[in-house]
């Protein structure tokens, strides 16, 4: 008796700390949206106030998007999705699941607490896509353009419920390594992408 006791106030014990460690951060919201969560819709989710992280890429000549999701529910689990779409009303989005092994949630949610606790969410989203810059000609009031032929696509969104955040730029490392105007603010949202990237190739 003394034994299933026991047991029983380790699991509770277990449970408790779980939930504890793993709860969704307080965010600075960027804005809300007029209707219901698009995503948590798409992905079918149960818990509707869950916080959800996408990345998605698309490019000049390609058919669609890519994208990975990262769920963070208030039961202190989290889920990945993989999704693409067509970009054409007559196909519908492809999504599968993938799976997280348990004692590897705590990494998903040691990033998402590190990006909310260092800010690095916060970007200045009117310098994602600056593709001009003052010439350099002396005396003369010009604009110099960076053309490029072939773009990628970045997206982040971070959602929960009618809440977001959303960014978007265009073949940012190219303007990255060309140190253009705006280039800084580009490297912090590759930054932010590769981290939960990371986690995804890892865990």
């Amino acid at each position: 008796m003394k034994k299933t006791l026991l047991i029983i106030l380790l699991l509770i014990f277990s449970v408790n700390l779980f939930s504890q460690n793993f709860k969704i951060p307080k965010i600075d919201w960027e804005g809300k949206t007029e209707t219901e969560n698009i995503y948590a819709n798409l992905l079918k989710l149960k818990d509707r106030n869950s916080l959800i992280v996408k990345i998605g890429y698309s490019t000049s000549f390609a058919e669609g998007q890519s994208s990975e999701f990262i769920v963070y529910q208030n039961d202190g689990s989290v889920k990945r999705f993989v999704a693409y779409n067509l970009h054409s009303t007559e196909f519908k989005t492809k999504i599968k699941r993938k799976r997280i092994k348990k004692k590897e949630h705590k990494y998903y949610w040691k990033y998402l607490n590190n990006c909310i606790k260092e800010k690095k969410y916060k970007i200045e989203k009117n310098k994602l896509n600056i593709t001009k810059k003052k010439g350099e000609e002396k005396g003369k009031a010009t604009l110099t353009t960076m053309y490029i032929s072939h773009t990628v696509n970045y997206h982040f969104w971070i959602v929960q419920g009618e809440n977001y955040i959303a960014y978007g730029s265009t073949s940012p490392k190219a303007y990255i390594d060309s140190k253009f105007p705006g280039y800084e603010e580009r490297q912090k949202l590759v930054d932010l992408i590769n981290g939960f990237e990371k986690l995804i190739e890892k865990y």
